[in-house]
């Protein structure tokens, strides 16, 4: 059992609502210290940014509810703001206007840089007609489409400077496809993956010159979606999503010498592995149940044609994140978010929405979080959860289930979603993304539209991202 439980249990307080995303405990208990006395996460950076208002309780739990939508056209509470910093097919910064900025704007991440400001990367989830990427269309093999030159995804970077002003805009990866999510590592390089059914992940670098993408091959052929690393453990979790049995990966690099203390994975000694709960998902909705993984047939081959019967189905995986020895997962299919305790090797989930009424403290009217996509987590264990589907909405999951609104963005949620979330290294920023939506706010439909904003809030969270670094 994760030590950070054994203190629960012994101050008699309820596993659940603890694991319920390590929120603050509703003013009882100074969650965020033990939390930075266990940390561990994917980040090898120091935290910064601000804590809780008090001992145990998050800052989002007093915001209030969202009000008209500002200039342009975001709905957020009473002292945040927003600013457009990227739109499809336009430049983001007018010193380089020969870069275009890409269309549908997925997972992000953010890194710092020496001089005291920071990148935020974003990917392209342009959905070619390969395996799964255009729906309605025939399917062509990736090797194909790469061959014929149709693979037109890829990730892209904005530099902010100590000041946050937007400074540059560049290409960082480019001849893939459908690019949906990823995950910052320690040494500072993005590992990102291709959203369709024989998709490869890639490691590239947020920073401009930093190195050619490396395609890594140990993560399977499959529907990438978030990855999150376990250093301490030598694993990197990953999840997939594309046609409704969908499972949950890890890759594991068994010996110190694949992956040694402090430094980079060796890729090709990675082993790759599926999750099994033998109880069922359906016990793990109801409390802790043993896991256990299994290797995966990794030849090659899509992982849907070579899926073994024994593992479990978590339909439409989606955000994945580390924090003190617990992986958190968010599956859409039933709006439900997992909590695995890796030390205990137990998996249970902390968000059913079919455990009862939830609404917002701040706006009763305010439906529960739905299609729960992309997440992003602070130092303090507050969680934001973006909507695909649902109401166009980033959400705070607070420990009793209730569900804070932090912004809406314009746009039909049957065209559009919001994606990319994450904080900036003070902790005052949020970057989040509209999917498929113009300037306007307006439905623009695949391949055609995106927005990139920057939320700023009136308080900071505490937040570690790495330095950006090259990749080697």
């Amino acid at each position: 059992m994760n030590p950070l439980l054994k203190d629960i249990e012994r101050l008699g307080q309820s596993r659940r609502d603890f694991l319920r995303n390590l929120l603050f405990s509703a003013g009882s208990l100074a969650t965020a210290s033990w939390l930075s006395g266990c940390h561990s996460d994917s980040s090898s950076s120091p935290a910064v940014g601000g804590g809780p208002a008090e001992p145990g309780r998050s800052r989002f739990a007093d915001i209030g509810p969202l009000m008209a939508a500002d200039d342009n056209g975001v709905e957020l509470p009473e002292g945040f703001s927003s600013r457009v910093v990227a739109v499809f097919n336009e430049p983001p910064v007018a010193a380089n206007p020969g870069f275009l900025w890409h269309a549908d704007p997925d997972g992000g991440a953010v890194f710092r840089t020496n001089d005291g400001g920071w990148i935020y990367v974003s990917n392209s989830e342009v959905r070619d007609t390969t395996t799964g990427g255009a729906a309605g269309l025939p399917g062509t093999s990736r090797e194909d489409a790469e061959r014929l030159g149709l693979l037109r995804g890829g990730v892209s970077a904005l530099r902010f400077d100590a000041d946050g002003a937007l400074v540059d805009a560049y290409a960082v990866q480019r001849g893939t496809t459908t690019n949906c999510s990823g995950g910052p590592t320690p040494w500072g390089t993005w590992v990102n993956g291709e959203e369709i059914l024989d998709g490869y992940m890639f490691e590239c670098s947020p920073l401009r010159d930093g190195g050619e993408p490396i395609r890594l091959d140990r993560f399977g052929r499959k529907a990438h979606e978030m990855a999150a690393l376990d250093v301490e453990d030598r694993a990197i979790y990953h999840t997939e999503d594309m046609a409704g049995n969908e499972r949950f990966y890890r890759t594991i690099f068994p010996t110190a010498t694949s992956w040694p203390s402090g430094g980079r994975p060796d890729w090709q000694q990675g082993v790759l592995q599926v999750l099994v709960v033998d109880a069922g998902i359906d016990a793990a909705r109801q409390g802790p149940v043993p896991i256990r993984w299994v290797n995966a047939i990794d030849d090659g081959r899509p992982q849907s044609d070579v899926y073994l019967d024994e593992t479990t189905v978590f339909a439409g995986n989606e955000g994945c994140w580390f924090l003190s020895g617990f992986v958190f997962f968010s599956t859409k299919s039933d709006d439900n978010i997992w909590a695995i305790d890796t030390i205990g090797g137990t998996i249970e989930s902390i968000y059913n929405p079919d455990d009862g009424p939830v609404g917002s403290p701040a706006d009763p009217d305010e439906p529960p979080m739905a299609g729960v996509d992309n997440i992003t987590m602070t130092l303090d264990g507050e969680m934001v959860v973006v909507e695909d589907g649902g109401d166009m909405r980033a959400m705070v999951l607070l420990p009793d289930r209730t569900t804070i609104p932090l912004l809406r963005l314009p746009g039909d949620p049957a065209v559009t979603e919001v994606t990319g979330p994450a904080f900036s290294p003070d902790g005052r920023r949020l970057y989040v993304a509209n999917q498929r939506a113009l300037r306007n706010g307006l439905p623009a439909g695949f391949g055609t539209g995106g927005v990139v904003y920057e939320i700023t809030l009136p308080f900071a969270v505490r937040v570690a991202p790495p330095l950006a670094g090259l990749v080697s």
